[in-house]
């Protein structure tokens, strides 16, 4: 199924917001919401959607806001680089199905921080993270040059420039973290006068993906960009593997681990 978009023009907007979806309406009501009241205005909705059978089409066939397609993939990194492909802002940011803006005016603050700073090719910033009791915790992004040593911030904080992406895509060796492969692809493309890092939370987003359930594959993965993508030496690569492997273990043996790098700020 093609665009259901009779009541949408395509147009060349400063974001393009893509989310990706399947079967999980409800969690998409909430990304929508947090989409739709934001005070800037100049964005597209994009949502790919993985041929759901809950509603999810029937509810995109009633809104306005969103340009939709739905039909089967590959998996989440084929998804995304089918919302690549259809994406027409300047500044592309992945709010997949449950994530949501930390608050109204995040595009507004990083419209004023891009224009302000020469249009960089690269935006990021800190994230609220919630656990599995709806606890929240502020995390502070690292600095890009750290992208070595795993995500400097949540991929949802994220904000590529449409030319700095270029005829990047997200490489489907990568099942689990292709994220971390496209950031790194990203950044090894730019310079430090071309990434700019924001002080203020960009997305809340709930932890335990597909990346924590699948830990010990992801570890594997990540082991791989290093070597295939950052150009890092096997064994100093090695090394790192067996860094994040001691501290998966101390996470099942007390997740709070997870959060030992953030602040608290609700109970």
């Amino acid at each position: 199924m093609d665009d259901q978009n009779k009541h949408h023009r395509p147009n060349n907007r400063f974001f393009s917001v893509i989310t990706i979806c399947r079967n999980n309406l409800a969690e998409l009501k909430h990304t929508f919401n947090s989409i739709k009241n934001q005070t800037h205005r100049d964005f597209e909705w994009i949502v790919v959607d993985g041929n759901s059978t809950d509603g999810t089409k029937e509810w995109l066939q009633q809104i306005r806001l969103a340009r939709w397609k739905s039909e089967p993939d590959a998996g989440i990194f084929d998804a995304m680089n089918k919302g690549l492909e259809r994406a027409q802002g300047t500044y592309l940011i992945f709010m997949n199905s449950g994530d949501q803006f930390a608050n109204n005016e995040i595009l507004e603050k990083v419209y004023e921080a891009a224009t302000d700073n020469s249009m960089p090719g690269f935006i990021y910033g800190d994230s609220l993270d919630i656990d599995e009791n709806k606890s929240e915790f502020y995390r502070k992004a690292k600095n890009h040059k750290m992208n070595w040593r795993g995500m400097i911030t949540q991929h949802q904080a994220m904000f590529f420039n449409k030319n700095a992406i270029g005829n990047t895509k997200y490489q489907l060796r990568y099942p689990i973290t292709g994220d971390y492969a496209f950031i790194s692809e990203i950044l090894g493309k730019l310079d430090d006068g071309e990434i700019l890092k924001l002080d203020f939370p960009i997305c809340k987003f709930d932890m335990g993906g597909t990346n924590e359930q699948q830990r010990m594959n992801a570890l594997k993965e990540d082991l791989k960009i290093r070597k295939e993508i950052i150009g890092m030496s096997g064994v100093k690569a090695l090394i790192l593997f067996y860094m994040h492997y001691l501290h998966t273990i101390l996470k099942k043996k007390n997740p709070s681990v997870r959060f030992i790098n953030h602040e608290r700020t609700t109970n």
